[in-house]
């Protein structure tokens, strides 16, 4: 998800803005900061969470962002909902089966109610698919919905809504045809993109029903409040099916994009947890505050994406000129050095159904010998000393100093190539409509994966992919990765999709960076937060020990 969530769906270190705070938050003590002069008093049963930046929007339809999710997740329970280490488990639906060729899942619903007492029925997911898919709705996700019989002839206008390969056999019943087998379908239908919508509220209010007083809710959580770029809250939804078993009363979100600021807050225990962090923190919270840290390896990569649409870009010569130009072991071993693991593919290490190996043919290749390599392309591609390249680069201004600083360090890395890049820092919510519209020339996005599974990678390079952010177009990469997806044998399909990204790395399609691990940042009283390589965390299963968090800041 594009921390689109895709990014940018999962966005988490940040960069060097610890400097310009002067080091002041080193000089804070436990208990002591923020602005709640060390007074600040925590509501038992309330947990307070940074969440990285203030949301797009809490339609299940149109959200895109990571941090969207957590809030959404929290409101809404899809087919399936993840437990605490992010896997699958049964949600909205009780039981299902498949039948032998994987192609026809029924899915048997639980009785549960929407948070204003109306049952939740079949009807609620078709509605709500269908409604994602509406060529009107524009949803950017609507994509993901292409598994289903018929929907991306839907989404395009090419067939009605009722020929979308799902039906309600009765309320309490879903059949689901789908254009090939999928041994992930079941993380896939945990996304906010496949969730139920209540269809007796949407189409009463419209885009008004996800207002605080109008949002009906399915989940754990129901809204109350939303004060843009200050706070969200939800409370306990006693409608809930598991009610009985869901701790918290209630949560409040705190968009935290600073996240020298979030530290400082967390260590005044504003907040309970942190989803990213400073990288310039890092030695000081692993050598001062190692308990906070909750570092496991993440399915997301950090990627530069040119604009293939656009010259030079569309020139191979130069895509490769780009690549081998990049240390990549410069950047996360001087820059960011929280343990991010250098990118010379696509697919990060550990996920699953993948033949993992491909790697750049220059991976092993000195540094000086790329760069002479990158040289000699940019001159054949007609650049030199006396015609240089220039052009922009857009980044994630979310934060002062992560984006910033590696850009400034390609910045050098590339004028050895006689290439010039002015560096545009762009709002968050900007950056990723601007690079889904296609009119950048070269940006620094994110990708963290929907599901656990190498397709939710590759479909980034899909031709006409709804987050094909440079426009690539290959048929060869196409054929093999249909050809993947619609095998039913597991390894035979791991191959071909190992072989799809192959493809993609001859074509230099992008610029991997690397791999990421977590940054988040938890206190220990917070219970039930397990560290996961998918970094999903539903306060579902959180409780606090209030009797150790008091302990702390009194």
């Amino acid at each position: 998800m594009a921390e689109n969530k895709g990014f940018d769906r999962r966005w988490a270190i940040g960069g060097g803005a610890a400097l310009a705070l002067g080091g002041a938050y080193l000089a804070l003590k436990p208990g002591a900061g923020g602005n709640s002069g060390g007074h600040f008093k925590p509501e038992p049963g309330t947990f307070y969470r940074g969440n990285a930046a203030e949301p797009f929007t809490l339609d299940p339809s149109l959200t895109d962002a990571s941090w969207e999710d957590p809030i959404v997740g929290d409101m809404m329970i899809g087919l399936t909902t993840g437990d605490a280490h992010g896997n699958p488990l049964p949600g909205m639906a009780a039981s299902w089966q498949s039948s032998a060729d994987g192609l026809t899942w029924t899915f048997k619903l639980r009785d549960a109610a929407w948070s204003d007492g109306v049952p939740v029925t079949a009807d609620d997911f078709l509605f709500a698919w269908r409604h994602t898919l509406a060529p009107a709705t524009a949803a950017n996700y609507a994509y993901f919905l292409y598994i289903v019989k018929n929907a991306q002839a839907v989404n395009t206008g090419k067939m009605p809504p009722t020929a979308l390969g799902a039906r309600a056999i009765d309320p309490q019943t879903l059949e689901v045809t789908l254009n090939h087998p999928a041994p992930y379908l079941l993380q896939m239908l945990m996304h906010t993109s496949m969730m139920p919508q209540p269809r007796h509220v949407v189409e009463k209010l419209g885009k008004d029903w996800t207002r605080p007083g109008h949002y009906v809710c399915n989940g754990p959580f129901r809204l109350t409040e939303w004060v843009p770029n200050d706070h969200i809250t939800v409370v306990k939804n006693p409608r809930f099916y598991d009610a009985a078993n869901v701790s918290l009363k209630k949560i409040i979100f705190y968009p935290t994009s600073d996240y020298g600021a979030a530290l400082r807050r967390l260590r005044a225990g504003e907040l309970d947890a942190q989803d990213r962090m400073e990288n310039n923190q890092y030695g000081w919270i692993k050598a001062n505050m190692p308990e906070l840290l909750d570092q496991v390896p993440q399915l997301i990569v950090d990627l530069i994406t040119v604009n293939q649409t656009r010259k030079p870009f569309d020139d191979i010569r130069v895509r490769r000129a780009i690549n081998l130009a990049i240390n990549r072991e410069a950047i996360t071993d001087k820059i960011i050095r929280v343990g991010y693991v250098p990118a010379y593919n696509v697919v990060p290490p550990r996920t699953a159904n993948f033949a993992a190996g491909n790697v750049f043919d220059f991976k092993s290749m000195d540094y000086d010998r790329r760069l002479a390599e990158a040289r000699a392309l940019m001159g054949q591609a007609g650049f030199g000393p006396d015609k240089r390249l220039r052009f922009s680069y857009m980044i994630r201004n979310t934060s002062p100093g992560y984006y910033r600083a590696v850009a400034a360090a390609l910045q050098q890395m590339f004028a050895q190539i006689y290439l010039d890049i002015t560096i545009a820092p762009t709002d968050a919510q900007i950056f990723y409509k601007t690079i889904q519209e296609h009119d950048f020339d070269m940006a620094q996005p994110g990708w963290q994966g929907d599901f656990n599974d190498a397709s939710n990678f590759l479909d980034l390079f899909r031709t006409g992919g709804g987050n094909n952010w440079g426009n690539y177009a290959n048929p060869e990469f196409d054929r093999l990765f249909d050809e993947a997806q619609h095998e039913v044998d597991i390894e035979s399909r791991a191959r071909k999709l190992s072989a799809a990204e192959q493809v993609l790395l001859k074509d230099e399609v992008c610029m991997p960076l690397f791999f990421w691990v977590s940054g988040n940042l938890v206190r220990p009283y917070l219970k039930g937060w397990v560290a996961n390589n998918m970094d999903v965390h539903r306060s579902r299963w959180m409780t606090i020990d209030e009797k150790a968090r008091a302990a702390i800041f009194t």
